[in-house]
């Protein structure tokens, strides 16, 4: 190291004053790019991205609020019309009915589990409403997740019931 130390100083001392002015110019500037394009760059651009899905996060946030409160009001305000199909068949032709993709579909007790491919959370909306309004169906439990698709929801965990 010290024979690294010794040589870098002979060579500072060779050149001239004005040399030296432009290698410490050239070394500041190097220095202020590296802490620039290595530093405070990449953490701005993270703190954007953060702030953006932050926002959408509010945005999606906000939209299912509206959305639940949607659902609220359309259970409070309906009286059951039943249908004479079965539970199982009126699930399954209204399912058809809406192009929604039934994956599984299992009987718990009085409810049925059912597990369907990714939809628009408005495809599901209507279908619920239907299924309430004209079968007697409603959902016991709805688990939902955003999908990478805007509107597109993944439903974790549905379970409807008659009555």
């Amino acid at each position: 190291m010290n024979k690294l130390l010794a040589s870098w100083q002979v060579w500072w001392l060779r050149i001239t004053p004005r040399e030296q002015r432009l290698v410490m110019v050239g070394a500041v500037a190097l220095i202020i790019g590296v802490l620039f394009w290595g530093i405070y760059q990449p953490m701005a651009q993270r703190a954007e991205l953060a702030q953006n899905q932050l926002r959408n996060e509010k945005q999606l946030l906000s939209w299912v609020e509206n959305k639940a409160d949607e659902i609220a009001a359309l259970r409070a305000s309906g009286a059951k019309a039943l249908s004479p199909l079965p539970f199982n068949q009126a699930v399954s032709s209204s399912a058809r009915r809406f192009n929604i993709e039934l994956v599984r579909v299992q009987p718990r007790g009085e409810a049925m589990q059912v597990w369907v491919q990714p939809l628009p959370f408005n495809q599901l909306l209507s279908w619920l409403e239907y299924l309430q309004q004209n079968h007697g169906v409603e959902a016991q439990f709805l688990d939902l997740d955003k999908n990478d698709r805007v509107g597109v929801v993944d439903i974790q965990r549905l379970q409807l019931s008659k009555g």
